[in-house]
Formats: C-alpha cells, structure tokens, sequence
C-alpha cells in the first residue's frame, strides 16, 4: 500500500471517528428550531419544539433553562397580543394567574373568555385541557400525581 493511500485512510478513519461529536442530537435540533421560530414571531412553534427539546434534554423534562425559554416565550407572546386583542390579555393573564394558584375552575372560564377573542387559539385550548385534566386526575393529598396531561 502506497503512503498516500495510507494517509487518505487515516485521514477518513480519524474523520468518521470524529464525526459523532460533531453530529447534532435531538434536543440540539429542536432547541435551534425553537430558537428560528421564536426570532421569527412563531411563538406556538415555539412552544412546541422547546417542550420537544425538554423531552431529549440530558437535564430531564424539567430543565429549568428550557422552562425559564418557554417562561419568556409565554411573556413575548401575550406582549405581541397587547395592542390587537387586550381583551385576549386580560383574560389570559387572570387565567393563567388562577391556573397557577390551583383554581382551575376560574381558570376555565376564563381561558375560555380568551378563546372568545382568538377563537383557536392553541395556548388557550391547550390550557384549558391541562386544567381539566389535572382537576380530573388530581390525587388526594399525600400521593402523587401520576397522570400526564397535555403539553405544548
């Protein structure tokens, strides 16, 4: 074997080696996407591929950067909102406050009130099945709550 034939195939077994360093998992893929869709205004899209990037992150499904970016992605989205629908807003801001503090029932109607403004409206919807869901399912107190409901 020449020496150039020699060097091209150290050359390609020092590359294929180093390839799965540089290739690209799951949840850097979906975490670029969110980053696209967020600088692009696609604030749903988003919220869907950050919650997809949370599912692959080697932190676990509550990694808090992930959720501190869907935290911020939440507040750019109901920003975008607060000259075209305030109404939408308001509504979402009083449901999303009551959906924190566990009183789903007020968090409902409310959300519901939000859909009323942005009928389809994915974050609202979505919302109102996580409520629905977790007053469904919630445990007594003492276990835990086991059930997944809906996610972005």
């Amino acid at each position: 074997m020449s020496r150039k034939n020699i060097v091209a195939l150290a050359l390609l077994f020092s590359l294929s080696t180093a390839y799965p360093a540089f290739a690209e998992t799951a949840y850097q893929r979906w975490l670029r996407m969110a980053v696209a869709a967020r600088n692009s205004g696609n604030y749903d899209g988003a919220l869907s591929y950050y919650q997809r990037a949370a599912d692959e992150s080697p932190n676990g499904p509550n990694d808090p950067d992930i959720n501190k970016a869907i935290f911020e992605v939440l507040s750019e989205r109901l920003q975008s909102f607060q000259t075209t629908a305030p109404n939408y807003v308001r509504f979402i801001r009083i449901a999303d406050e009551a959906y924190y503090n566990g009183e789903y029932d007020t968090a409902i109607q409310n959300y519901r009130m939000a859909l009323r403004q942005r009928p389809r409206d994915r974050y609202a919807t979505l919302r109102i099945e996580q409520a629905e869901c977790i007053k469904k399912n919630r445990p007594a107190t003492g276990s835990q709550f086991r059930t997944m409901c809906p996610r972005f």
